[in-house]
């Protein structure tokens, strides 16, 4: 299987990496100072207590012409899928198959307003993995986890997938319900990168010292979730709640609050704009959400 990953930053070098590790054919697109490096002195990768190097022959800004892939993994910010989807039309063919591994849930929209007849696999993916300087990658702790599941694509299909991921040591399940995994997923990512970019701290001290409104956060993000026919309940909350107390490195950041922090754009539409959007269609208020997305949109200004 020919593998396209766009978008070599934490999380697209990690998978590409790994996959590369196990024999896989894969080339991962990328650009600015971490590619850079990485063609210089190829990728560096740091996988808990493991280290590992990738050669920089899997790298390249543009994919070569008149090749095609049989899967799209696409790992760019949640802004940057629509273009994403227009740059890579050229490589794909009849049965190829296209991943979204990006931050939100409204990426089928934008996907198939671009690429109506390709065939997606949904997936989520909980991992921490950031570039830590240009061509070399960390990722923290024991978290990673990827679901993948489709509506379009055949049983046998998704086995196919399931088995290349498990076979590179990414964990991975088939789910029978993507929707709800995404959702799940988007309720934890999208609660703290609100609240750690808010409030510019660590994971573990929104826990330690924000978890009321942290809460509130998250119920919130249920309540439009309920609204939209998406099983999310208390459970998920407190799911939420324990998962950052005890799977997640006290000092752990999030890449939307990182890239506040280093004045980059964020993804604050997909990861919050979003959420009060949807709300709006729905007539229900996210106060809480609210609140925070109007100083996180001044935040933003500031740093353009």
């Amino acid at each position: 299987m020919k593998i396209l990953i766009v978008g070599a930053g934490g999380v697209g070098c990690y998978l590409g990496a790994k996959l590369i590790k196990y024999k896989n054919d894969v080339l991962l697109l990328g650009r600015g100072a971490h590619l850079e490096a990485i063609m210089s002195e190829g990728l560096h990768v740091e996988d808990e207590n493991a280290k590992f190097s990738i050669s920089a022959k899997y790298f390249a800004t543009k994919a070569p012409l008149g090749v095609t892939y049989d899967l799209v993994i696409l790992a760019t910010k949640s802004y940057d899928i629509e273009q994403a989807c227009h740059d890579i039309k050229g490589f794909l063919h009849a049965d190829s198959i296209l991943m979204c591994v990006s931050n939100g849930v409204a990426h089928i929209d934008i996907i198939k307003s671009v690429l109506p007849y390709t065939k997606v696999c949904e997936a989520c993916i909980y991992i921490l993995s950031n570039i830590k300087k240009p061509s070399t990658i960390k990722k923290y702790g024991g978290v990673f986890q990827l679901f993948i599941g489709s509506q379009e694509i055949e049983p046998l299909i998704l086995e196919k997938l399931f088995h290349l991921f498990n076979d590179a040591n990414l964990k991975t399940k088939i789910s029978q319900n993507i929707t709800l995994e995404c959702w799940r997923k988007y309720l934890f990512i999208s609660s703290f990168a609100i609240m750690t970019s808010f409030y510019d701290v660590s994971m573990g001290e929104i826990v330690e010292k924000h978890e009321e409104e942290l809460r509130e956060v998250l119920r919130e993000i249920i309540l439009l979730a309920n609204k939209k026919g998406i099983a999310l309940g208390e459970k998920n909350l407190e799911q939420a709640i324990y998962q950052a107390k005890n799977n997640i490195p006290y000092n752990s950041t999030t890449s939307m609050q990182l890239d506040f922090r280093n004045k980059k754009k964020p993804e604050l539409e997909a990861l919050c704009g979003y959420l009060l959007k949807e709300a709006t269609k729905l007539h229900i208020e996210l106060k809480v959400i609210f609140s925070l997305y109007k100083w996180l949109l001044i935040k933003e200004s500031q740093n353009a």
